[in-house]
């Protein structure tokens, strides 16, 4: 079956199926981490990584405009991404080019060098 309509969803239940795989896989790559160096939790819909010293970088489904969003306190920053079907990955809304899986591993990068292992 087609994965889009108009590129969007097919449903709020499709939408809600694919963020919690893409939520799932980031949690995935944190356990490995030291929860010193990085702690992450999960509730509502949204995940929080803290690093230390207190930064967060939090990360939301955002069901009405079919987005996930992510803010980075630390850095003053949000980005919205929309879902690419024929890619299967999270970019930006303003057409900028960026991917969310290989921004978080830059900005994890920056925050704490740690190196993230992506499944």
């Amino acid at each position: 079956m087609n994965q889009q309509l108009n590129g969007q969803f097919r449903d709020e239940a499709h939408y809600r199926d694919t963020m919690k795989t893409t939520l799932d896989r980031v949690m995935d790559a944190f356990d490995a981490i030291d929860p010193d160096v990085i702690d992450s939790s999960s509730q509502f819909g949204a995940l929080t990584l803290t690093f230390s010293g207190g930064r967060k970088c939090i990360l939301s489904a955002q069901p009405s405009v079919q987005q996930l969003w992510m803010a980075v306190a630390a850095k003053g920053i949000a980005h919205h991404f929309n879902y690419d079907f024929s890619k299967q990955q999270w970019f930006d809304d303003k057409g900028q080019g960026i991917e969310l899986f290989s921004y978080l591993s830059s900005l994890v990068k920056e925050l704490s060098s740690v190196d993230i292992a992506w499944k």
